[in-house]
């Protein structure tokens, strides 16, 4: 089944924002957790920008995107100890897939959940992959209201976040991305599986 992001897939890495964005989001990280010996869940993964700067710390990493096109192009980048998923997130697959079998010290979704038809449903099925004390972080573009097409609001997030439990929470602006269209503030989320 293809997907609109197929269509992106061919120029994502060419777009140097793309690399600026994974960069920020990396040094966020870095400042958060200790990345090393880590198995990672990189859900909504794109063409692996991120997953391409984890791998090298990390212990393993299963990066997760609907996008076919998008997860070929991270397959090119041959990481060793990374597995690709070329699908959506539901139940039927945490349920059956082997690379979902496992539990994740750290869940990162990064520039993808704004973009969720059920962004609630979503996050109670990531902290099923969660281990006992693993982290969720997401980054995504900062709404400034509910009614805006684009992004999520603090608000929303920290209500999604207690809706499910997590525990330690904690909601930065940590980072803007501008380009010739204006500017657009990041939002970063943090939750531990507790």
């Amino acid at each position: 089944m293809t997907n609109e992001w197929d269509e992106y897939a061919p120029e994502w890495d060419k777009d140097p924002s793309v690399k600026e964005y994974a960069l920020k989001v990396l040094s966020e990280l870095n400042n958060k957790i200790l990345l090393e010996e880590l198995t990672i869940l990189d859900f909504g993964c794109g063409t692996g920008n991120l997953t391409q700067l984890l791998s090298p710390n990390a212990k393993h990493i299963v990066a997760l995107d609907g996008s076919r096109e998008m997860i070929k192009l991270l397959e090119e980048k041959e990481l060793d100890n990374v597995s690709t998923i070329s699908d959506f997130l539901c139940d039927e697959l945490i349920n059956d897939h082997p690379y979902l079998n496992q539990k994740f010290d750290l869940i990162i979704a990064s520039s993808v959940c704004s973009f969720l038809p059920d962004y609630e449903a979503t996050l109670g099925q990531l902290k099923s992959l969660l281990t006992s004390g693993g982290l969720f972080i997401q980054f995504d573009w900062l709404a400034q209201d509910e009614g805006s097409s684009m992004g999520l609001t603090k608000q929303r997030v920290q209500q999604c976040l207690e809706t499910h439990e997590f525990k330690q929470t904690t909601i930065e602006l940590p980072f803007t991305m501008t380009s010739s269209k204006g500017s657009m503030d990041v939002i970063m989320a943090c939750g531990t599986n507790i």
